[in-house]
């Protein structure tokens, strides 16, 4: 059975499913979302981070490599992850940790010893365990081992996928996923290319789990100037009620995250305009024009108001 490769776990989450949870990030995505806020999920594979404010510009990092890809500059490291995206080495060499390793393989039994630390917090809240990622469907061998062992268990499991399912898995998790966190990210197709790589048609999972009867909470990112559009959410609208499972759609106002930022991006990332309260309210208006129902924003669920 192979390892999971992991890049976090979060614990104490309240946004991730019911109750308190822990969150268990998965490396690897197949998408190249512009807006990605966790660009350190995106590569398959154990990635060497480099922050320059540990460095103190002693250069062992630079006769490590030969000078090849690895320079000092301004008493600082100056890095070339284009050599040395994959160079794990350099972590043990610098006497600061300015190298860092994102990514960690875990054992079955690992991983279940890890979230069972927080078992008491499941059971008082009505919590449990969310597998996310990343894309957790590209390590669903590995979760539906730890899905089985948590199962019996009694702990509740979430799934936060992406919405793309090209080998077509999730019909394999419909006996021990008990939620499913599903993003709905434009619904144009010209702007699939433009912000994420290629066209997906996440209908697909859709229909195979409502057949399976499984409770699906829609997730909408909302991005000023990008997807913000009235076609948007009339198209927000449309699925919300064609899915009869679709027992809540979360809207997620864009926010710049400013965790690594210095990390080495192979998404062609881009950063857009923070939505203000105006901005929020206007969209407000369009849930209550558009009538979705079930609709939260930041935490707050939107009330339809009622035509007199």
């Amino acid at each position: 059975m192979p390892n999971g490769l992991i890049f976090d776990i979060q614990r104490f989450s309240v946004n991730d499913g019911p109750g308190i949870r822990t969150t268990v990030f998965f490396k690897g995505c197949g998408l190249r979302c512009r807006w990605c806020h966790n660009p350190e999920s995106i590569a398959s594979y154990q990635q060497v981070n480099y922050d320059p404010e540990r460095c103190n510009g002693c250069g062992k990092c630079v006769e490590f490599v030969h000078g090849e890809g690895i320079r000092i500059i301004d008493q600082k490291a100056v890095v070339d992850f284009t050599i040395h995206d994959r160079n794990l080495d350099l972590i043990d060499i610098c006497p600061k940790q300015a190298f860092e390793c994102f990514g960690r393989e875990y054992s079955v039994q690992e991983l279940i010893t890890e979230v069972m630390k927080d078992a008491d917090y499941y059971e008082n809240s009505d919590g449990g365990v969310t597998f996310s990622g990343g894309e957790a469907l590209n390590q669903w061998p590995f979760i539906f081992e730890c899905a089985k062992i948590l199962k019996s268990k009694g702990i509740h499991l979430t799934l936060d996928v992406s919405g793309n399912d090209p080998q077509r898995m999730i019909a394999q998790t419909t006996e021990l996923i008990d939620l499913y966190l599903v993003d709905y990210k434009l619904s144009q197709d010209e702007l699939y290319t433009k912000y994420i790589g290629y066209k997906f048609d996440p209908e697909i999972m859709l229909t195979t789990l409502a057949k399976a009867q499984k409770p699906v909470i829609l997730r909408c990112i909302l991005i000023p100037g990008v997807n913000d559009t009235a076609d948007h959410f009339s198209a927000i609208k449309t699925i919300g009620d064609r899915f009869s499972n679709i027992i809540q759609i979360d809207l997620l106002p864009y926010h710049k995250m400013k965790k690594r930022q210095q990390f080495h991006l192979i998404n062609n990332r881009e950063f857009y305009p923070v939505p203000d309260d105006q901005t929020k309210t206007e969209w407000i208006e369009k849930v209550n024009r558009c009538a979705i129902q079930n609709a939260i924003m930041d935490s707050q669920p939107i009330i339809i108001k009622k035509e007199l």
